[in-house]
């Protein structure tokens, strides 16, 4: 092969590897304006502005956050799954209240799996945004916040009779999404209301 053919086939090489590179980053824009206009549809401002601390280590998905509740071996449990495209915080506060029992962290198109909740009535909130805050307890703001309609109730009860006692619990479950198309319909609440503690 002479030096001209040979030169000539790495500079085809070099002019495919660059269309091919090219192809690949313009997927990556693609996917992101996918994303973005997906995100307008439902209603969403746009994602994180550049130069906003962001938190350093965000914590596992299902990591609680904050929060009085204590959970026990044994108790009631609440299933959450996001279906959407931003990561989630998820707030379960005592209906009579308003306090934080607790907050966890829910990745977006994961689930959460609570354990051993004590009795009460709880009310669960949940909020999309852009990144975690310094704090890596709260978003550095808040997309979209929502509360699940009612109260759950959670008691325990003991069947006791002659023959055998049973013990019965709660199991609520809810599948959260930016979109309103969960198997409950929420309500909105603002950024302040999510906030508090």
């Amino acid at each position: 092969m002479s030096e001209f053919s040979s030169g000539l086939g790495l500079g085809l090489s070099a002019a495919l590897l660059f269309l091919s590179g090219a192809a690949q980053a313009a997927d990556v824009p693609s996917r992101a304006n996918a994303i973005a206009a997906a995100d307008a549809a439902a209603g969403l401002p746009v994602a994180q502005d550049a130069g906003v601390p962001v938190c350093a280590t965000p914590p596992e998905s299902g990591s609680k956050l904050a929060g009085d509740m204590e959970l026990g071996s044994e108790g009631h449990s609440i299933e959450l799954r996001n279906s959407g495209t931003r990561d989630a915080l998820v707030k379960i506060r005592h209906a009579d209240t308003g306090h934080l029992a607790a907050s966890f962290f829910l990745r977006r198109q994961e689930a959460l799996s609570i354990e051993g909740v004590p009795d009460g009535r709880y009310l669960i909130q949940y909020a999309f945004g852009p990144a975690l805050a310094p704090d890596c307890k709260s978003f550095t703001h808040i997309l979209k916040a929502n509360q699940m309609p009612e109260a759950d109730e959670m008691t325990t009860q003991v069947i006791d009779d002659d023959e055998h006692t049973e013990v019965k619990r709660s199991s609520v479950s809810y599948v959260i999404s930016v979109s309103e198309s969960a198997n409950v319909k929420p309500v909105a609440i603002d950024a302040a209301a999510f906030n508090a503690e």
